[in-house]
Parts: C-alpha cells; structure tokens; sequence
C-alpha cells in the first residue's frame, strides 16, 4: 500500500477557550494534557502504524514558528508546512496539501484541535479507511453520538460497503432539537467528525471536477523550490472560502463513512475540556497557584497570580496575564461572544 501521510489542518481564531487561547495562541497549540498540547497529540497521532511518512502542515503564517516548534519538540523530521496568507476553509487547504503531496500518497486529513483518548482503536480505524482509500473512496470518519447534540453536523449512512463503510446518503449541518433527537434514534446518523482519507490524486481529481476553480487558484499560488516551510502567494487570498464537505463530499460519488468510537471530542467549550482531562476527587482540575474549599466539578487555572475559590460548585475560572474569565460551566458556550464583546471593548 502507498504511504499513509498525516495533513493536520491548523487554523483557527483562539476564541473558545479564551483567555487561555487567543489568536496569536489557538487552543491546539495550549498544552493543556500534561505539557503536550492537542496539535502535538494530532502530529503524532499515526504513529505505530506502519508506512506513515511525515507529516503535511497547512497553517497561517500567524503560527508557523508554533508549528515548527512544536514539530521539533516532537522530533519529527522531513515534514512540509504550507503557509497560508489567510485562511479559505478546509477545502482549499486539502487541495493545497493534495499537490505538495505524492500523488499515490494516501492522505489522512486531521484537524489539529480534536481529542482522541483511543488512539489504537482510532489508528485501526485509520488502516481500514486507508484500504478503502486504495481501492478509490474518499473516506471521512463519522463519529458514533452520545447524545442528540446540536452543535455539530451529522452524516447519514447509506448502503454498506463491506469492511466497515457505508455510502454516504447525506450530509446534515447543525440540527435543531428535535431533529437531533430523531437522528440519534433511527440509528444511521453519525457525527461528521471532519477527518478525510483519499489517495491525493483521487482528491485532486474530485476537486477538479467539482471545483476547478480552487484547484487551479491553488496550484497557482504553490510557493516555488522545495523549502520545507512554503508559503503561498497572494493568489491564494482569491480562492473561494469553502469546507471539503461542501466542495467536494456532497458532490462527489466516491464518498463513504465508516463509523468510530474512538473518545473523540472537539474541546469546543471549558465544560468538554473539563470533561477530557484528569480531575482530582472534587472533580475539579486545578492548575496553578490556586487554592479552593468546597468546590467541585470545576475548571480553574491561574497563569500569573494567586486564585483562590470558595463554595462554588460547577465553574470556570481563567486568570490570565491579560484578563481573568468566570462564568457557570454550563454556560461555557458563551466564551467567544465574551471575547468578542472584550475585543470591541
């Protein structure tokens, strides 16, 4: 079989677990699991696995030297960062990372701010789509729910294709409730988990014959030489902002889903971050020069002074050099009209 390649998309505006995350530091790059962040986890997230060449990176040039420090931290060697100018959505950067790859190079699309806690599962899961790749899909991973969430979008699953995927019958943005709890009873909805796996040239066909457009915007813009680190050309400010589910899943016949349950989590909020982390016996998880009497189920962390807590339950606190946060856990969802509110002052 042809090289696994790991793309880990890693964009973002750092405004869901702000103040501890922020546009110039985005949640992936927080080491928010012992001293490992979620970008780290997700570069290294293939390995054991056999035939994995080094990672592709499409990033802003915001956070490349993150990147680069990171990947060096990890000792990876012989990966490739692709630069972008600004960001135009999942679409273009695949496309992106589709042409610096080989073209029998089987991609695995990871975005670089999940959580997956069963990593063997997961990487079986992986060697399974791969197959499926091979043989000509483009494979994206769905996510067995939990429970009828409205924040994320669904995928129904169609007719089985042996080995675990199905055809994909449709893809479903942000239901309401009640959707949402149909979906989850008639047993054929999965999460859209925004993972992909295609062989680069069967991407780069699809995207052709979808959207041409971005591909030939994309290719336009390639940085020249063979600079590890290439950055692309203003061109690439001219391409159409779309995800991969609307460009090219939608739209496309080799589209299959296999269903995972693999501990994944998008750590969109302090309450599922709280909820993918090691707490103590109060169920709180405290960092820092923190110091608190009856409290539990709580989320607090101090970066440059003293924060003590009494008798609250089910919070989050975040003090920053730069601003402090407090607010229930339950209404964590809340954060990123808080930080837009502050940046507006």
């Amino acid at each position: 079989m042809s090289n696994l390649r790991p793309v880990v998309l890693s964009g973002g505006s750092g405004t869901r677990l702000w103040p501890l995350s922020t546009p110039d530091l985005p949640k992936q790059f927080v080491p928010l699991f012992g001293n490992r962040s979620l970008f780290e986890l997700t570069l290294v997230r293939l390995d054991g696995i056999d035939e994995v060449a080094p990672p592709i990176v499409v990033t802003g040039s915001a956070h490349t030297g993150l990147v680069l420090d990171t990947m060096s931290a990890a000792g990876i060697d012989g990966g490739l960062v692709v630069v972008e100018p600004v960001g135009r959505n999942t679409a273009p950067a695949a496309v992106a990372a589709a042409l610096v790859a080989e073209p029998d190079d089987i991609l695995v699309i990871l975005p670089s701010d999940h959580l997956i806690s069963d990593v063997s599962t997961f990487r079986a899961a992986v060697a399974t789509a791969a197959e499926h790749a091979a043989a000509g899909g483009i494979v994206t991973f769905g996510i067995q729910p939990s429970r009828p969430e409205t924040g994320y979008g669904y995928i129904e699953m169609g007719d089985p294709r042996g080995n675990g995927a199905f055809t994909v019958s449709r893809f479903k943005e942000k239901p309401d409730q009640t959707e949402a709890e149909i979906m989850i009873a008639d047993g054929r909805h999965v999460w859209n988990s925004g993972m992909f796996i295609a062989r680069a040239d069967h991407l780069l066909g699809e995207a052709r014959l979808h959207c041409p457009e971005i591909v030939s915007g994309v290719f336009g813009s390639l940085p020249k030489g063979d600079d590890p680190v290439g950055e692309l050309g203003d061109g690439f400010r001219d391409v159409e902002a779309i995800s991969i589910d609307y460009a090219i899943m939608e739209k496309t016949e080799r589209a299959l889903v296999i269903p995972i349950d693999v501990g994944w989590d998008d750590v969109g909020s302090y309450q599922s971050l709280l909820s993918a982390i090691e707490r103590d016996a109060d169920g709180n998880y405290l960092d820092g020069d923190v110091t608190v009497s009856d409290v539990s189920g709580s989320f607090i962390r101090a970066t440059s002074r003293k924060v003590a807590v009494a008798g609250i339950s089910d919070i989050v606190v975040v003090e920053t050099p730069d601003a402090v946060l407090v607010l229930p856990l339950d209404r964590s969802q809340e954060v990123r009209e808080l930080s837009r509110r502050v940046d507006q002052g």
